[in-house]
């Protein structure tokens, strides 16, 4: 008998994945970026899966360059400037790949447009690598580490789709705004929108990988825990640049 993860599960190993983030990060900057990376290469090997795609092994190498060279790129730069050329030839390696293959291209469209996403979310989760380990930054790494903990948590409440966005984005807001009571550092309105961003990931894709029916096997059910602290990167870079360095 196949074993399966529930949503619960998931958002458990997704909260225990984003607290370990940023509990690291205050210990060490380069081991937080080592646990970053290797979340990002076991989202790469079961999204495939979890969107029951063709061809697996291909678009999992794929994904797996992809973070190796955007992760290469934020962390040999020191910003972003070089993330868009990444993402563009990506692209267009994933276009190269569909043409590749043997198999006779059955969905084509999908596989495409599935390998684009995880390549969107592999890229913003190299926006981590450049947010720094300086006071203000490693701040607002806890801040978001702690509110996207709280978000995902409210996954394994079983409730109805709507009161559970709705739990999910005020509890992260929440726990947010109260990290910057105890991290003036950052500020009330930083740290909230810190929250209310994490929050609504966090719903949106609680409530879009639920409909996959692979969501439960393991590989799938793991890419799906880290996608939330993945897909974050990028957005809590730009309020940190935005607002505070």
């Amino acid at each position: 008998m196949r074993t399966l993860i529930g949503a619960s599960t998931r958002a458990v190993i997704s909260s225990v994945a984003t607290a370990a983030f940023a509990a690291v990060a205050l210990a060490s900057w380069d081991a937080a970026l080592a646990i970053m990376a290797l979340l990002v290469l076991v989202f790469a090997w079961g999204w495939p899966q979890l969107l029951a795609l063709p061809a697996f092994t291909g678009t999992r190498v794929l994904l797996a360059l992809v973070a190796v060279a955007a992760f290469a790129a934020v962390w040999f730069s020191g910003d972003l400037r070089h993330l868009t050329l990444v993402a563009a030839l990506a692209i267009v390696a994933a276009f190269v790949r569909e043409f590749a293959r043997r198999d006779g291209r059955p969905r084509l469209i999908e596989s495409l447009a599935a390998s684009a996403a995880g390549i969107v979310v592999i890229v913003s989760a190299a926006g981590w690598v450049a947010i720094g380990d300086g006071p203000e930054q490693l701040t607002v790494v806890l801040t978001a580490g702690v509110a996207l903990a709280a978000g995902t948590a409210c996954a394994a409440i079983h409730l109805p789709p709507w009161p559970h966005a709705i739990l999910t984005i005020v509890a992260a807001t929440v726990v947010g705004v109260g990290g910057g009571y105890f991290l003036p550092e950052v500020g009330y309105v930083v740290s909230g929108l810190i929250g209310f961003t994490a929050g609504l990931l966090s719903a949106a894709l609680h409530a879009l990988l639920g409909r996959y029916p692979s969501a439960g096997r393991p590989a799938a059910a793991l890419a799906a825990a880290v996608l939330p602290v993945a897909v974050v990167g990028i957005p809590v870079y730009v309020l940190l640049r935005f607002f505070l360095v």
